[in-house]
C-alpha cells in the first residue's frame, strides 16, 4: 500500500559514500526511515544542508513497507518517485520536533531486546522492535574519543543508556565528516558544550563477522 509521508528529518548518517536518513513524521506520530530500495542507502548529493535530506528539513514523499527484516522494518519506507523538500524549520521548530520525538525512548524502542556487552550494546537481528531512538543528555556529559587501531581511527561519543555507560560509535554524518577531514578537535567543536542535548540513536545493520546482531550507534547529537 502507498502512503503519503512528510518527515522532519532528524538524522543522516554516513555509510562510506552513502548515506541513511531518518525523520519523523508528525502526522503519524512515528519515525519513519525513506529509502530508494529496500534496505539501500541514499547518494551523496541528495543529503546536505543544500539538498534534500538534512536535519531540520521538511520532506514529502509517496512510499510504502518494505518485506526487510526487522528490527529496521519497524521504520524502513521505501520511496516511489522523487523525495520534496518543502521546508526548512528554524532552529526553535526543528528543537519542538524534537521534543516530540521524546517518547521514542531505548526503553520503548527496544524493549527487552537491548543487551548491553561492556561498552557496546546490541538488539538480537530479527527482534520484533524499532531500531530508532533518542534520549536527553548534558552536554558537558558526552566524550568523544578516537578510537585507534592499527591504521584505522573510529569516533566514538562516552554516552550513558538505561544506566549503562556506553562508549558507541558515532554514525553521524557531520561529526563523522569532520573527523575524517580535521580529527578528533574538529568533531568536539560542533558539539555544544553546555545545556541539554538529544542524542539520536540507531541500530546499524548486521555486520558479515556479526550476522546475529545489531550495534547500537549513535546517529546525530542536536542541542535543545
Amino acid at each position: 500500500m502507498v502512503l503519503a509521508y512528510e518527515i522532519v528529518v532528524t538524522e543522516v548518517t554516513l555509510y562510506g559514500r552513502l548515506r541513511c536518513v531518518a525523520g519523523f513524521d508528525r502526522r503519524l506520530g512515528e519515525m519513519v526511515r525513506p529509502e530508494p530500495g529496500p534496505g539501500e542507502f541514499w547518494p551523496a548529493y541528495v543529503c546536505g544542508e543544500n539538498t534534500t535530506f538534512h536535519p531540520g528539513h521538511v520532506v514529502r514523499f509517496r512510499g510504502h513497507k518494505p518485506e526487510t527484516a526487522f528490527p529496521h522494518r519497524a521504520e524502513d519506507v521505501v520511496v516511489d518517485g522523487k523525495p520534496l523538500r518543502a521546508g526548512v524549520l528554524s532552529k526553535a521548530d526543528f528543537q519542538a520536533v524534537l521534543r516530540q520525538t521524546a517518547q521514542v525512548t531505548p526503553r520503548r524502542a527496544y524493549g527487552s531486546h537491548l543487551t548491553f556487552d561492556g561498552q557496546k550494546a546490541f538488539v538480537p537481528a530479527g527482534a520484533l522492535c524499532g531500531s530508532l531512538a533518542c534520549q536527553e543528555a548534558d552536554a558537558a556529559a558526552l566524550r568523544l574519543t578516537d578510537d585507534a587501531f592499527q591504521d584505522q581511527h573510529k569516533l566514538r561519543v562516552r554516552v550513558t543508556v538505561d544506566g549503562h555507560v556506553l562508549e558507541l560509535p558515532v554514525a553521524a554524518k557531520d561529526l563523522k565528516q569532520a573527523f575524517q577531514k580535521d580529527g578528533l578537535e574538529a568533531a568536539r567543536a560542533l558539539l555544544p558544550r553546555l545545556g541539554a542535548v538529544q542524542v539520536r540513536l540507531g541500530l546499524a545493520r548486521p555486520f558479515d563477522e556479526k550476522p546475529d546482531r545489531c550495534y547500537l550507534q549513535v546517529n546525530g547529537i542536536h542541542a535543545l
